[in-house]
């Protein structure tokens, strides 16, 4: 689940330290006000500053690109958007940049403009599986029993928590209508210990949302068997908080991040209680965790900035490197299995479904690419599971269609989310 896109610097802090956020705030806003003044040099050094904060968000490259090319610093400007043009992004149109009209005429200006051109063309391997019968579910996450070959969905606007056969066939698992329970988020199948694990938050998108709920959430534990609720971890009302994201480990373990006060939860299996991994302040909006097959690697994207690394043994964190070029903002669904990292970009342009190949490590992108962008029917895709070799994807999930206070936009209607089907070799 993502709560929202700025910038972000993720260290381990110690009582006292600054934080990412003071840094932000001291750095973004000399950088808009030397920006906005065309004080250009100035506003270069805070750009630079960001850029690292950042881990190299491409949003910030390109912006120095401009900044670059204002300066007249050309070689600097072309070495910019070659990373700008090889990003995949299509946020912006370099050719339609005045900062960059002195480049125009350069053979090599064209190469990277015919390049962005190529990125907004359709990608796509996916077939579809299933399209959801309730239009204004807004789809958020998926989960598969082995077991019995169920998928379950979480909708957000209904409350309610729906099971998928392997023919196609839906129903209830958990209705709507069910007492504190908010909108539903995250999902984690158990099939050995016959559990489905969800999480809830008090959401305006909710048809049910109460203000006096607001900020409210919840780990919720459910019988896989006959949806009994077997027991319920709320946090304190000491802040906002938004449950939204989690992973299963073999052993039985939850890890759950919390997307709006920026913490890890987990629920070891052998005490059975909802407690603080990593506090507030190392991340600002954690998304979906991905945990190694062997247990002892935590792979946290933050929708603000990109991936971290977390050492389950030690607690310490690091970003994962990455080529130049990978910008790694925007994650919200995330899986591993063995070295294969599927990442689902919403807060990009485009969204995307990403492929991300690390070393024996996990410390590295070693090479990626596109499996998903610019086709119509992605629309706002969200969260994913691994079948085997097999990546099943909710797609046109709704959430685009939301206004910032829960509402549908002006002149938007709700069109029915559809499960993907996609084959990869995951090995």
């Amino acid at each position: 689940m993502r709560i929202v896109l700025i910038f972000c610097f993720s260290v381990i802090l110690r009582a006292g330290e600054e934080t990412w956020i003071d840094q932000y705030i001291d750095e973004a806003g000399a950088m808009n006000k030397a920006c906005a003044a065309k004080d250009y040099k100035p506003c270069r050094e805070h750009l630079l500053a960001l850029e690292k904060l950042l881990d190299g968000r491409v949003d910030i490259v390109y912006r120095l690109a401009k900044v670059e090319a204002n300066l007249g610093n050309r070689d600097a400007a072309l070495a910019r958007l070659t990373v700008f043009a090889k990003s995949g992004l299509t946020f912006a149109d370099p050719a339609a940049e005045p900062a960059f009209e002195s480049l125009k005429g350069d053979a090599g200006f064209q190469g990277l403009i015919a390049k962005t051109k190529s990125a907004r063309e359709p990608i796509s391997r996916c077939k579809l599986f299933v399209t959801l019968s309730q239009a204004d579910l807004i789809a958020e996450d998926i989960a598969y029993d082995a077991l019995s070959g169920t998928f379950y969905v979480s909708g957000v606007r209904h409350s309610k928590i729906i099971s998928i056969d392997r023919n196609g066939a839906t129903a209830d698992f958990v209705r709507e209508g069910q007492p504190n329970v908010w909108s539903i988020l995250a999902l984690g199948v158990d099939s050995k210990l016959r559990v489905l694990w969800a999480a809830t938050a008090a959401l305006p998108e909710s048809v049910a949302y109460r203000k006096a709920d607001e900020g409210r959430s919840a780990l919720l534990k459910y019988s896989l068997d006959n949806g009994e609720l077997l027991k319920r971890y709320d946090l304190a009302k000491d802040r906002k908080h938004a449950l939204g994201d989690m992973t299963l480990s073999a052993a039985g373990d939850v890890f759950v991040s919390d997307g709006e006060s920026g913490a890890i939860y987990w629920v070891d299996h052998r005490k059975d209680e909802l407690q603080v991994l990593i506090d507030r302040g190392v991340f600002h909006s954690p998304q979906t965790p991905a945990l190694s097959s062997d247990g002892r690697v935590l792979l946290i994207p933050d929708y603000s900035r990109g991936i971290s690394r977390v050492d389950l043994s030690t607690k310490q964190v690091h970003l994962l490197e990455h080529p130049q070029e990978l910008s790694l903002g925007g994650i919200d669904g995330m899986y591993l299995a063995g070295r294969t990292l599927v990442a689902i970009q919403n807060g990009t342009v485009p969204e995307r479904i990403i492929r991300m190949k690390l070393d024996e490590s996990l410390e590295r992108v070693i090479d990626w690419e596109t499996l998903e962008a610019n086709w119509i029917g992605l629309g706002d895709p969200t969260h994913g599971v691994f079948v085997g070799d097999d990546f099943y994807f909710i797609a046109n999930s709704g959430w685009d269609r939301m206004a910032d206070d829960g509402g549908l936009k002006p002149g938007a209607k709700f069109e029915p989310a559809t499960i993907r089907h996609l084959q990869l070799d995951a090995r």
